[in-house]
């Protein structure tokens, strides 16, 4: 049974390290879009052409932070670019909204990662942590 719970705990956290990963480049890649392609609609000029640049790094970051599992770094993420920028875009009537949309990605993915670690059983961490001879 613990075994079976182990395995549980590990797809979860493997579902919010995919989701991450998966929210991280598609926002990167829409950030790019936006910002590279002409015939978009969106015009990024100035300070909000350096902000979109910094979102897209963090987009980055993001899909960099879920595939190893730092449940914290996306947490971070999540609020240094929803909460700017995401939130305002999210009920935009554009594809812009997409933006919005996978930043709370990055929350649920921390979310699954945090959980399918917590809840793991504490003998398959005992057995995974290297034991050290005692010195006489």
């Amino acid at each position: 049974m613990t075994a079976e719970r182990g395995r549980r705990m590990r797809i979860v956290d493997y579902a919010g390290r995919a989701i991450g990963a998966v929210s991280g480049a598609g926002v990167a890649v829409l950030w790019m879009l936006g910002m590279w392609v002409p015939d978009t609609g969106l015009e990024l000029t100035g300070i909000n052409f350096v902000v979109g640049m910094l979102m897209a790094l963090f987009a980055l970051f993001a899909a960099i932070a879920s595939v190893r599992g730092h449940a914290v770094v996306l947490v971070v993420l999540f609020v240094a670019s929803f909460l700017p920028v995401g939130l305002a875009l999210i009920g935009a009537d554009h594809w812009l909204a997409w933006i919005g949309r996978l930043n709370v990605g990055y929350l649920v993915a921390a979310a699954l990662i945090r959980l399918g670690r917590r809840r793991a059983s504490p003998a398959t961490e005992a057995a995974a942590a290297p034991q050290s001879e005692p010195s006489e």
